[in-house]
């Protein structure tokens, strides 16, 4: 088995270990919630994309009632209380981080950075809602502090974009990445989704060829699973969505890991439905660390590791 002294041992590249090198010990994400919206909800009368639900992807620990200053300080506390660490990135995790006004956007970043121990933000957004604004403001910012673009780029087939109704474009997600590496210098990661209609190996190693040929610095990799009173949901229940074992999820993951640079971070390697009163299937996707764990498992037994067929 090869050795991976800095990956802590894993057969792939984790988002820990970019953390560790970048500031030098381990770093925690304290999610928040901002946003209330996204373009794609607006443009459809709050149908948006078929996976997404009422609360925007968000997860069950969100305190959303609260100020985001205390949003901040309550789950920075949890977090150094649990695992004993002094520095965090506040992570902007629900709905499109950017489809508000500037400087509502500005104000929030803003207080996230002063917060005492927090050493960068990073926040979730759609490949076509980044305003020509933030571009500047980004760049002035990302001279000081650590700032991470998430995007919700999900697919490079515009057909699967299509079916997952998300209301955008390949070629919008490939000019967002190149604009936010070119004019605003932030560290970028985007959003994929493994399991859809059709899904061959070509096109996960398709996928994986077009991650490496673009300025992106980290990926985060979700399942397609169904929640309750989504349009995926409706879907499912018609028999016209199957959603993926854990070991068919499991060797795909793998297929797109060994054609991945070894320089680009993961994420995560599946998506976790924390609220299980709402999730329909698969079960599977209930349990946070057994996917992980699980694929792990497989790639170390195939005497696998990312980059292998870089």
């Amino acid at each position: 088995m090869k050795d991976f002294p800095d990956w802590d041992g894993q057969p792939y590249y984790p988002i820990s270990c970019f953390y560790k090198k970048r500031f030098g010990e381990k770093v925690y994400k304290i999610t928040v919630s901002a946003a209330q919206s996204c373009p794609n909800r607006a443009k459809n009368k709050g149908v948006g994309c078929i996976f997404c639900d009422e609360l925007g992807s968000a997860g069950s620990h969100l305190i959303k009632h609260l100020p985001l200053a205390e949003q901040i300080i309550e789950n920075r506390e949890k977090l150094r209380q649990r695992f004993k660490v002094n520095q965090f990135i506040v992570y902007f995790q629900p709905f499109t981080n950017t489809y508000r006004q500037l400087e509502r956007f500005k104000s929030d970043v803003e207080l996230a950075l002063n917060t005492d121990h927090v050493v960068g933000v990073t926040f979730g957004t759609r490949p076509d809602c980044l305003p020509d604004p933030i571009y500047p403001y980004l760049k002035s910012i990302a001279d000081e502090f650590f700032i991470s673009v998430e995007l919700g780029v999900q697919s490079f087939n515009d057909q699967q974009l299509n079916f997952l109704n998300r209301g955008h474009t390949v070629e919008d997600s490939i000019r967002a990445i190149l604009q936010l590496h070119q004019q605003s210098g932030v560290n970028i990661g985007i959003h994929l989704i493994f399991g859809l209609p059709r899904e061959s190996d070509q096109e996960i190693v398709e996928t994986a060829k077009t991650v490496n040929s673009l300025p992106i610095d980290n990926v985060k990799l979700h399942n397609l699973h169904v929640l309750a009173n989504t349009p995926l949901h409706e879907i499912y229940q018609a028999d016209e969505f199957t959603p993926l074992t854990l070991e068919e999820y499991s060797r795909r993951v793998i297929l797109f890991l060994e054609h991945l640079s070894p320089k680009i971070a993961v994420q995560r390697l599946a998506a976790v439905a924390p609220r299980w009163d709402e999730l329909v299937a698969p079960q599977w996707t209930k349990h946070r660390l057994k996917p992980t764990q699980f694929i792990i498992k497989q790639m170390k037994m195939q005497n696998t590791f990312q980059g292998r067929e870089f």
